[in-house]
């Protein structure tokens, strides 16, 4: 693994954006460096609605940890979710020999039976507004021998290979990465959020057991379901924390900000656990007079969405899943998990064992004291992410430059002239 290298993990939501820097250890330790947390603007559902305002609070966010870490964003791997992600399996099959001796199995050969599977989802589908973002190796055959994890260095004939291929909506995925663009860096590559979020909340026995992990943040709910050591499951569902704070706003007729208030600091998603006389004070809007409502009231809105939000989730996992592997049970994470009694709730829609998932922090060192809260699930899980990727070296080798670009620089004088003559 490359000493000292630069990660940058860049998590992009509808509600807010946070951004971590860290640096290779000696001791093969990942070293927080930086955090960047800011609101996200312009961003609905993984589709971008207002570029420059993205972009402004991109900046904005990277720049607050460039100042911690007093060292550049390098290497940014940005977080993706969204309706128009999508997910299949796939088989891919090709000959390692083409006489009668066999041939070991190089990484090329796994390169190429990974691009036979890419092909054929492609041909598949005909689909030309969606690219493939990961083709995730489940398990291998060696001649007909199934279940082989790792199949380099072994003799063959033959090699067929099963991959979970995730895709991702073209234009979104250009759209983003202009955004961070046009903030001054460039993306190195885009990584699927809930599969990022598995790196820091399931444990290998989860993984083979079988889990179902729900991330669940402002404005999507990501799902990522594995077993026997595999993902065999990715999806997105348009529906989020934002949209209980909405209901809120609606119901308790007062502003976002004050339902969001609320909803964090007396949320509770299963209302009959509160007492009937409990009330709470509600802000009135533009400098109308406080009113009272029973906090139970405010449990059955928060109630009502939440069920609804569980019971899609369930019903997606329910007809692309085979629910008796699932051993492990429920973890949910993101930042809507901390909602009270949200677990319990999840065991009933689902009927099965649901933890909050907490980010494991082992191979940080740094500042990480405030990093220990499901909110960064996503970030913290990017940055595993890569680190798998220079254990496995697969990056090691490659030169990387640094992402504050010389276009990216441009950019910014550019608009300043603009604002400069446009006053």
């Amino acid at each position: 693994m490359k000493v000292g290298y630069v990660i940058t993990a860049l998590d992009i939501g509808t509600s807010k954006i946070c951004a971590i820097i860290a640096k290779v250890t000696k001791d093969r330790f990942l070293e927080i460096k930086g955090i960047g947390i800011g609101p996200s603007v312009g961003l609905e559902n993984g589709q971008v609605k207002n570029m420059e305002g993205l972009s402004n609070a991109i900046e904005s966010v990277l720049e607050q940890a460039e100042s911690m870490a007093e060292i550049p964003a390098k290497n940014i791997f940005v977080g993706i979710s969204g309706e128009h992600v999508k997910s299949q399996n796939s088989v891919g099959q090709i000959a390692i020999s083409t006489n009668n001796t066999p041939v070991k199995i190089t990484k090329e050969d796994i390169e190429n039976v990974k691009t036979n599977a890419k092909n054929n989802v492609q041909l598949k589908n005909q689909d030309r507004q969606h690219v493939i973002i990961h083709a995730i190796p489940q398990y291998f055959e060696v001649d007909g021998r199934s279940g082989i994890i790792n199949p380099i260095n072994m003799s063959a004939f033959n090699l067929k290979a099963y991959f979970h291929v995730v895709m991702a909506d073209k234009i979104s995925v250009e759209n983003i990465k202009k955004c961070v663009y046009m903030a001054g860096y460039s993306v190195e590559q885009i990584v699927l959020e809930p599969l990022a979020s598995s790196y820091v909340v399931l444990n290998s026995v989860e993984r083979k057991l079988g889990s179902i992990l729900l991330d669940i943040g402002g404005g999507t709910t990501d799902i990522a379901v594995f077993s026997k050591d595999s993902i065999v499951y990715t999806g997105v569902l348009q529906l989020g924390g934002s949209n209980i704070t909405a209901d809120l706003t609606v119901g308790l007729r007062t502003s976002p900000q004050e339902a969001e208030h609320i909803k964090i600091s007396s949320g509770n998603t299963i209302a009959n656990t509160i007492p009937h006389e409990k009330l709470i004070e509600i802000k009135g809007i533009g400098g109308r007079e406080p009113r009272q409502k029973k906090l139970r009231y405010v449990g059955e809105i928060i109630e009502a969405r939440m069920r609804e939000i569980l019971d899609a989730a369930y019903t997606v996992v329910n007809e692309n899943v085979n629910l008796n592997e699932i051993t492990a049970g429920l973890t949910i994470t993101g930042g809507t998990s901390l909602l009270k009694n949200i677990e319990f709730l999840a065991e009933e829609v689902f009927n099965m064992s649901t933890k909050i998932g907490y980010p494991d922090t082992e191979k940080l060192k740094g500042s990480i004291d405030n990093l220990n809260h499901p909110k960064y699930a996503t970030s913290i899980g990017i940055l595993y992410y890569v680190y798998n990727l220079l254990k496995d070296k697969e990056l090691v080798d490659k030169k990387y430059t640094s992402n504050k670009s010389i276009v990216g620089f441009f950019n910014k004088i550019i608009k300043m002239i603009k604002d400069f003559f446009a006053e």
